[in-house]
């Protein structure tokens, strides 16, 4: 029975292959994308997971208050240690401080050094750590890496430093000033971990420092990329954690400022999806994903019952006869089901190789290394069997059964004979109606993420961003040469020495004190460090005051309007020469500049405080003279090379990096317009082959009406009023829903774009005009046929 029921589909599938290939090509299309988003929220919900005591780890971190609570990933550099003497129930803890960026120098086989740029590798560990997580050896003691000056690395960069040699008793030199011995190598971390460091150097070091011990002991500040580990005992929970922490935070605050502080304790496993505390990603996004996904199979499985219920029309005859010679609904109804299963295995597999051609894109648009690896294919495997299932059900399960209920007797007398409701009329409105909405919110939904994209790179940042060259500090010895050397330079036109440009993802925040007020602010400053030409250099604007004097000390600060609104004062003038305490000094207010963003865009533009001070400075900005850049660039390298030999040269535009704050915009730009152009690229293969059919069913009726006298734009009207109606009462349902979501998502914007009816109709011109181009083909072939073809045979 299997086997002749396949048999008879692939004839059908063979027979009818424009059908075939539209259901195939839509079908596919949505299997490929799910497959990708699959494999994509997977990997996410995979993070750490892989940790054997993940259930029992948590990470300490803390609320820092503001106006309100601020989140912060990071916590005081003696908490871990505080723990473990304090903390009864936790088995171990401990400190892991991550850098951005590291320079690491290896001694090679000709005695030449070997320079690295390390990004997101490095991190200082107390020896617990490795217990903690797993972090396995495959050479080397684990315990050595409790002596100062030591380190552990990963396979891939012992082979990286050192190839063949062995890295064992090697010596790494990180940015030119300390020497690490290494002591073991560890075994390559797979991908989905949030803490990816494989540098990984000993906190006896930090505390063996004269530079960096201090900090290694106070409360008194923390780096966002301070992360306190603890390892609760068998049978203690998180729970507990969070009871013990309010009179821990009581024990230990902030010294100057108290109840600064609120720590917190957060589960390793969630925290991935935690924007808050966590590095991972927001399950907004993957919610969004997947919604991208399902509305592509409603989308594909809406194309094939469309189809499927107007094909059944044409083999009414044939359920006639196959009734007349025996044959059960039962039958009939799986017969189709394995025409439909057939049609969807095709799709499954034609997905499967669409999402494998795409992964490598699917990577470089996200930024990540998806690699599908055993437990991914075999995740994927079951996916897709559960996947080809479903759809197969959802698919042909109406129309299979609509064929199977064909009344014999109707049947044999022909199509045309078929009452109305047997041909699913009124389910085909419904399933065309949903296919416009779907692509119609996709469309809203590009198009407002593209506008605040938009918005975004076209903003005013209260700064000059273009020309703006900025080049690393290595050392404070030379940075007064450097600046020389580059400010005489042909086609330079000033030079800043600085901590950060004016807008920077660092976080470099304090407490402050006004004047004569007798408690510190409510609200903490963003503390900009920057030199005399700060100003100048990024064109910012004074709106009272002056400009900072040249000094190599903190002598007087700016501050930005927002620091006077904060204060509740009514003119930039009243702060001057008023007095602010900073980190416990007492430093006068020299003038005022006109507010400019120093986060992105979502974030609101902080009070902000900057005053000299060159033991700070990390960052050489070089304003370039208008025109083409490109003759002074080899200049400004020669130039820093020469007094940083040892140093990796790296030079970044500003335009560049105001680019990284809307790396998440164009990454959701991007996902989003590729959905709704798939989306809309299947519902036009459904569209095409319903309009198709309906012209062939109307062929006969068309040439009669040109008979008796009907115009071409009165056919055309004739198939494209039923469509007008349909696109008209799906942009009424689904604008609503677009307008909430997009209005949720905008909220996390401080500065957006609003949403205007002009967002709406180009949903509604964009989906009719796709109407009109896919319908109107097929229209007005059958409009401008010659009505004696279509009569011929009547």
């Amino acid at each position: 029975m299997l086997s002749n029921f396949l048999k008879i589909a692939f004839r059908k599938l063979a027979k009818h292959r424009n059908y075939t290939l539209l259901n195939v090509l839509g079908l596919s299309l949505s299997v490929g994308c799910s497959l990708l988003i699959f494999i994509l929220i997977r990997h996410h919900s995979s993070v750490d997971t892989y940790h054997t005591k993940a259930s029992r780890i948590v990470r300490i971190v803390m609320d820092v208050k503001t106006e309100t609570l601020m989140p912060f990933s990071g916590v005081p550099a003696p908490m871990a240690q505080t723990l473990r003497e304090e903390c009864s129930f936790v088995e171990k803890t401990a400190m892991r401080s991550g850098e951005e960026e590291v320079l690491i120098s290896v001694l090679n086989a000709g005695g030449n050094k070997d320079k690295y740029k390390e990004e997101r590798e490095f991190a200082w560990i107390e020896p617990e750590y490795l217990d903690i997580l797993d972090l396995p050896l495959v050479e080397g003691d684990a315990r050595a890496i409790a002596e100062p000056r030591t380190v552990l690395i990963a396979q891939h960069l012992a082979q990286k430093y050192f190839g063949e040699a062995g890295a064992i008793g090697k010596t790494l030199r990180l940015d030119n000033e300390i020497d690490l011995r290494v002591v073991g190598v560890l075994r390559d971390l797979p991908e989905n971990t949030d803490y990816p460091q494989e540098i990984l150097a000993s906190w006896a070091t930090l505390k063996a420092d004269p530079k960096s011990a201090k900090g290694t002991e106070s409360w008194g500040g923390a780096r966002g990329d301070n992360y306190c580990f603890a390892l609760l005992q068998t049978g203690h929970t998180l729970a507990e954690m969070e009871a013990f922490l309010p009179a821990f935070n009581q024990k230990h605050p902030h010294p100057e400022l108290k109840g600064l502080f609120t720590y917190k304790a957060k589960a390793l496993a969630g925290l991935h999806f935690d924007s808050d505390y966590g590095r991972g990603v927001d399950k907004k996004f993957l919610w969004a994903l997947g919604c991208i996904g399902l509305f592509l199979l409603i989308t594909a499985c809406v194309n094939f019952v469309n189809m499927a219920t107007a094909q059944a029309l044409t083999r009414v005859r044939e359920v006639g006869v196959r009734k007349s010679l025996g044959s059960t609904n039962g039958q009939l109804f799986w017969q189709f089901m394995a025409e439909t299963g057939l049609i969807v295995g095709a799709s499954l597999l034609a997905g499967l190789a669409l999402a494998w051609v795409a992964l490598p894109y699917l990577n470089a648009w996200l930024d990540t290394r998806l690699q599908p690896d055993a437990p991914m294919l075999a995740a994927l495997a079951v996916f897709s069997l559960l996947l080809g299932a479903v759809l197969t059900f959802l698919a042909g399960f109406y129309p299979g059964l609509m064929q199977a209920r064909f009344n014999p007797v109707l049947s044999m007398k022909g199509a045309t004979e078929v009452p109305r409701g047997a041909g699913g009329f009124p389910l085909r409105r419904v399933l065309v109606t949903t296919q416009f909405a779907i692509s119609q919110i996709l469309i809203i939904g590009a198009t407002v993420v593209t506008a605040q994209m938009r918005y975004a790179q076209e903003a005013d940042w209260g700064f000059r961003p273009g020309a703006v060259l900025t080049l690393p500090i290595p050392k404070a010895n030379n940075m007064n040469s450097l600046q020389q050397q580059l400010s005489q330079l042909p086609g330079v036109q000033s030079v800043s020495l600085c901590y950060q440009p004016p807008a920077s993802g660092s976080s470099n925040q304090t407490g402050v004190q006004y004047d004569s007020r007798p408690e510190p602010e409510a609200w903490l400053v963003n503390n900009k460090p920057a030199d005399a030409q700060y100003v100048e250099t990024f064109g910012l604007q004074l709106v009272a005051g002056r400009n900072l004097q040249a000094s190599d000390t903190l002598r007087e600060f700016l501050v930005n309007e927002t620091f006077v609104k904060k204060l509740n004062l009514a003119s930039p003038e009243e702060v001057l020469n008023k007095t602010i305490v900073l980190e416990g000094k007492k430093i006068p207010i020299v003038g005022v500049l006109r507010d400019f963003h120093n986060w992105e865009l979502a974030q609101p533009i902080s009070a902000i405080t900057i005053g000299s001070g060159n033991n700070q400075y990390a960052t050489c900005a070089v304003q370039l003279q208008p025109g083409n850049p490109a003759a002074v660039l080899p200049q400004v390298r020669a130039v820093w090379e020469t007094l940083y030999p040892d140093h990796f040269y790296e030079q970044r535009f500003m335009d560049e990096q105001l680019g990284e704050f809307l790396e998440t915009e164009i990454m959701l730009a991007r996902l989003v317009r590729t959905g709704a152009g798939i989306a809309i690229l299947i519902g036009c293969l459904g569209l095409y082959g319903l309009a198709a059919f309906m012209v062939s069913r109307k062929r006969k009726e068309v040439g009669i009406r040109k008979t008796l006298g009907a115009t071409v734009p009165g056919i055309l009207w004739l198939f494209g009023k039923e469509y007008t109606r349909l696109l008209l009462l799906a942009f009424v349902l689904a604008a609503p829903l677009a307008w909430w979501a997009m209005d949720a998502w905008l909220q996390e914007y401080a500065y957006r774009v609003s949403l205007g009816a002009g967002i709406f109709l180009v949903s509604l011109g964009a989906t009719a005009l796709v109407a009109v181009a896919t319908v109107g083909f097929q229209s007005v072939r059958a409009a401008l046929a010659n009505p004696v073809e279509s009569l011929r045979n009547e």
